[in-house]
């Protein structure tokens, strides 16, 4: 009889257990359609605005009696709607092909210190624009981490982008190898964000400050994000007193 009753208890747990397990990937498999509904959403509300936009200036320009200095504004500002919307497409096919795992990454040694001054760069014309002298922090020896050259390029500059998009101030970027760990990280001052955006930030198609939804497509951080697990990396962010961060981690390479 005892051995009958702990074959029933043993029997017991094991139930429960599958019922637990069956709750759990019922619960993930609820979440996946609820993400792939609001994806659906984004996407066509995403696309669809630009499109509106773009129809209703070029039928204002249509107009015969409408001046050619006017008409020319009305096309110049469809095309910069057009700009937008080609934007999002690129970054949407980027992100679904990175989620479909047909992108591969080649993994070597690289100096990410000479990446970053190179994307840094870049944006001259950005920071010349907003008046902003970039504050970095960066190790007079080279620093080496396993990446992929491509993809390591797209993740800075999408980070800062980021930070053009939601700075209020200064902007920041440093380098530290530590512990055989190297980090770098990207930090801007804002008034913008929230403890909430944060927790979103790297969602696809989140957008913390959507007065500002033109310059931006809500992608790039989920893409940046996407990159990073490719490399076997991490990507993290954080708002501390006004001030947010995006800090990228590898291991370091070896000599």
């Amino acid at each position: 009889m005892a051995l009958m009753d702990k074959n029933m208890e043993n029997l017991g747990m094991e139930i429960n257990k599958l019922i637990d397990l069956h709750i759990a990937e019922n619960r993930k498999r609820v979440n996946f359609e609820d993400e792939h509904k609001r994806a659906i959403a984004n996407i066509s509300h995403d696309l669809r605005t630009p499109l509106t936009s773009i129809v209703g200036y070029i039928q204002m320009a249509k107009k015969e009696d409408i001046p050619a200095d006017e008409r020319k504004e009305l096309l110049s500002i469809a095309y910069e709607r057009a700009k937008r919307l080609e934007t999002l497409l690129n970054d949407f096919y980027e992100l679904s092909i990175i989620k479909s795992n047909e992108l591969h990454v080649t993994l070597e040694r690289i100096n990410l210190k000479n990446i970053a001054i190179e994307v840094l760069m870049s944006f001259y014309d950005q920071f010349h624009e907003k008046e902003i002298t970039p504050i970095t922090r960066i190790p007079d020896e080279a620093v080496y981490i396993i990446a992929d050259k491509s993809a390591l390029t797209r993740v800075l500059e999408n980070l800062f982008a980021n930070a053009f998009t939601h700075s209020d101030g200064e902007i920041k970027m440093s380098i530290e190898d530590k512990d055989h760990v190297v980090k770098l990280k990207v930090e801007n001052h804002t008034n913008t964000l929230t403890e909430k955006d944060v927790e979103h930030i790297f969602d696809r198609f989140y957008m913390a400050d959507q007065s500002r939804s033109g310059k931006s497509t809500g992608l790039g951080l989920s893409i940046a994000k996407s990159l990073m697990e490719k490399m076997n990396g991490n990507i993290q962010g954080q708002l501390h007193d006004g001030i947010f961060s995006i800090t990228c981690e590898w291991r370091r390479a070896k000599e």
